[in-house]
C-alpha cells in the first residue's frame, strides 16, 4: 500500500481517538455511513478511500477534507507540557480566580496586537 494511504489511515486513527469521548471504530464508522471492517481497512493502509468516503469520514470527525492530510503542527501533549509551568506557577502561588484574572490582564497587555486587539 502506499505511504499516503498508511498517513491518511493513521491520521484518522489520531482524529477518532483524540476525541475527548474516544470514538471506537464502530462509533466513527456509523456517522460516516460505512462498514467497521472498510475503516479497520483504511486506518491500517490496507485500503484506501475514494473521495467521496474520505469526505464523510471528515465530516463525522468534524474536521476539513484537508485536515486529513495535515498532521497538526503541535499534539496535545506537547500543548500540556508548554502550559505546565504556568500551571505549576499558579498552584504554588495559591491564586485564586481574581488573582489569575490579573495575570491574564498582563499577558494580554503583553501580547496585545499592534493595533490593540488581543
Amino acid at each position: 500500500m502506499s505511504d499516503i494511504g498508511k498517513t491518511i489511515g493513521q491520521r484518522i486513527r489520531e482524529l477518532r481517538t483524540q476525541r475527548a469521548e474516544r470514538w471506537t471504530q464502530e462509533d466513527l464508522a456509523e456517522r460516516a455511513r460505512i462498514s467497521v471492517s472498510f475503516l479497520s481497512m483504511i486506518e491500517r493502509g490496507e485500503r484506501v478511500a475514494h473521495v467521496e468516503t474520505l469526505a464523510s469520514l471528515a465530516d463525522a470527525l468534524g474536521v476539513t477534507l484537508a485536515e486529513l492530510f495535515v498532521a497538526p503542527a503541535e499534539k496535545p501533549a506537547d500543548a500540556q507540557e508548554i502550559l505546565r509551568p504556568l500551571s505549576e506557577f499558579v498552584r504554588s502561588r495559591q491564586l485564586d480566580s481574581r488573582d489569575v484574572e490579573k495575570l491574564l490582564g498582563v499577558a494580554r497587555a503583553m501580547f496585545a496586537a499592534p493595533n490593540g486587539v488581543v
